[in-house]
């Protein structure tokens, strides 16, 4: 992720909230998507699908959940439809408030035997909930993958990801629709960050997140970028959607847009110069309890 010619030019302090502005305005949005569609494009003409069997490859879907029962159940059934099968989903709910939060979770892993769901003693934040999620999960998954309750999944959203990565030891950032609330109308598409598909080396070369509220997945992904400059990993881009995200005023990825953006590109410049063990960072976890059937 290079700093532009742009980001040299124009202060932060200008740049940032002038961003927001333009996708406020809709304009940025309809640019990424437009941007985002051509690189698609151009990333299925390039790619050769080598037809490798992914039936060993055990995917870790890590699914932070907060407040969010009425869309729980959509986000399930599009995980259970997809086509690679071999995955373990674990729902770790960030302590919720709202009434019959334990019931509803223990309807859901009663559907399947491959999800399991964990409730956090205190709310620690969706990132730190991820983080928590490993010490629950499977000893022998092979790979991780992330998804929002408020979300659905495409059908192919896992064995697409794990094609595009041909069975390298890497990261593969997907294509995202970010939805209206009642999913009846697409808005805009971009390349995503928190939903990406990790090997398990690439995503413990990095460590995990950081204990923070907002943008740790971007953050994580400014270090596998780095991380992948020795070539014993990958960053690759998927060119089908994999994910319908609802637009909400609840979501994370709306708040605190320009502290946000100051702060990633801050983090670049920390992080642009300093060795592959430093990019290392040790994930924060919190106190959990089983809640399954």
């Amino acid at each position: 992720m290079r700093v532009s010619l742009l980001q040299n030019i124009i202060p932060p302090f200008i740049r940032a909230p002038l961003a927001i502005l333009f996708r406020k305005l809709g304009l940025s949005t309809a640019v990424q998507s437009a941007l985002c569609i051509s690189e698609c494009k151009k990333i299925a003409r390039d790619f050769k699908n080598p037809g490798l069997d992914h039936s060993k490859s055990k995917v870790l879907i890590i699914c932070a959940h907060y407040n969010h029962l009425d869309w729980l159940p959509g986000c399930v059934d599009s995980v259970l439809a997809q086509s690679h099968t071999n995955f373990q989903l674990l729902i770790v709910d960030d302590c919720s408030s709202a009434e019959g939060s334990r019931e509803a979770l223990k309807v859901q892993t009663s559907r399947d035997s491959r999800i399991k769901a964990i409730v956090l003693e205190k709310n620690s934040g969706a990132y730190v909930a991820r983080s928590t999620a490993f010490e629950a999960a499977d000893s022998d998954w092979t790979h991780v993958a992330f998804i929002d309750p408020d979300d659905e999944a495409y059908p192919g959203w896992l064995k697409h990801s794990l094609d595009i990565l041909e069975g390298c030891e890497g990261s593969v950032r997907p294509v995202l629709e970010r939805w209206k609330e009642d999913l009846s109308k697409m808005k805009y598409m971009y390349f995503g960050y928190c939903q990406s598909l990790h090997s398990r080396l690439a995503f413990e070369r990095a460590g995990g997140f950081l204990p923070v509220r907002v943008s740790g997945d971007a953050e994580l992904m400014l270090r596998l970028d780095l991380l992948s400059k020795d070539g014993t990993t990958v960053v690759k881009k998927s060119f089908k959607p994999a994910q319908k995200m609802r637009l909400h005023k609840a979501s994370a990825s709306q708040k605190e847009l320009n502290k946000r953006k100051l702060w990633l590109e801050n983090r670049l410049r920390e992080l642009k110069d300093v060795s592959s063990n430093e990019l290392r960072e040790t994930p924060k976890t919190s106190a959990w309890r089983d809640c399954n059937p």
